[in-house]
């Protein structure tokens, strides 16, 4: 035996070892990179219904089969550069069931060979709250899914000229942070919130939101209320997204400009950055009774204008990248000349 081998044991070490985690209710088994088991703890031949003895006649891949998918020599491999590796499998027992465990494999020597020891641990009960949660998740998002249709009906009940604009936002608020291949859990929030990010204005007068010449500055003070308007309505409500934030901040400029608060950079929440972009570019190339469109090419060109300095720049070149291709369009039928006047942010 090489004793000079870091984390080198002999067979009777590694059975010492074993008995430890029995105490623990762990399974720990060592085999090498054919599959070869060395040995098991009496924890795991009981579990699965076999005798020590039979185990170390089999291969791993008989009882162990690995969630990734990956093989043994993989797993090797992949020790050759980290101390140990953790992933999620299942062992097999002798009358078929299958035992999810979790389970965590470091690279050892067995005198002077190289050997996986592993140690799992059954995660059924973690498994069950895990479906639990999910199923509880969806039933939520399918009650919400009423909520936020009800409530983006009656804002745009009261704006005609706005109507389908929070989903138009919405929807390229999603392309854009999916392409960013932010957490899917996190795009459901960006794209509920952009659904609804104009909820404040079911306070604006209607005489004002549908008005048909230039809004006074007292007029445009009174809509961009609309922001702290829509954070009390939505903080009332216990969603899984920080809703109400990414709506009370969705009319932020990174340079510190934008209103409520006059935020700057990393004060602004991401879904808040990308449902600014989102509204500006479809609030650009759409017709609003104070003005005209000026059209999405005018608007992808003002966004990347101001990259850096009032908008994300990565978010701003996520949407250009998108309406390159073709994943974002508009109807340009009522397109004018920009007039950087204009209130479009």
């Amino acid at each position: 035996m090489n004793t000079e081998l870091a984390g080198d044991f002999s067979l009777e070490q590694f059975k010492c070892i074993s008995s430890v985690f029995n105490s623990f209710g762990d399974f720990l088994i060592v085999y090498d990179a054919e599959g070869t088991i060395f040995t098991v703890n009496e924890q795991l031949a009981v579990t699965l219904d076999y005798s020590e003895d039979e185990l170390r006649l089999m291969n791993i891949d008989s009882i162990f089969k690995p969630a990734d998918g990956l093989s043994i020599k993989s797993n090797f491999d992949y020790l050759e550069k980290t101390d140990r590796k953790e992933f999620r499998g299942v062992f097999c027992r002798r009358n078929g069931q299958k035992l999810p465990v979790k389970s965590k494999i470091t690279k050892l020597f067995l005198s002077g060979n190289p050997v996986i020891m592993s140690i799992s641990q059954d995660i059924t009960t973690d498994l069950y709250i895990e479906n639990e949660k999910n199923e509880k998740f969806r039933l939520l998002r399918e009650n919400l899914g009423g909520i936020i249709m009800a409530i983006a009906n009656a804002v745009e009940a009261r704006d005609a000229y706005t109507a389908g604009h929070q989903q138009r936002v919405s929807n390229i608020a999603r392309k854009i942070a999916e392409e960013m291949n932010l957490h899917p859990d996190k795009i459901e929030g960006i794209r509920i919130a952009a659904s609804i990010h104009d909820i404040g204005k079911i306070a604006i007068p209607t005489d004002i939101l549908n008005k048909s010449n230039t809004l006074l500055d007292l007029e445009f003070e009174l809509i961009k209320h609309h922001t702290n308007i829509g954070f009390h309505i939505l903080s009332t409500i216990e969603f899984p997204w920080p809703i109400a934030a990414i709506v009370f901040q969705h009319h932020e400029k990174i340079d510190g400009t934008g209103y409520p608060l006059g935020l700057e950079e990393d004060m602004i929440l991401i879904e808040s950055k990308i449902v600014t972009v989102a509204d500006v570019v479809e609030a650009m190339s759409t017709h609003r009774p104070y003005r005209p469109a000026v059209g999405t090419d005018s608007a992808i060109e003002m966004i990347n204008r101001y990259k850096g300095v009032l908008f994300d720049r990565q978010v701003v070149e996520t949407c250009t990248a998108l309406y390159n291709t073709g994943e974002i369009s508009f109807d340009n039928s009522q397109i004018s000349k920009m007039n950087m006047n204009r209130r479009y942010f």
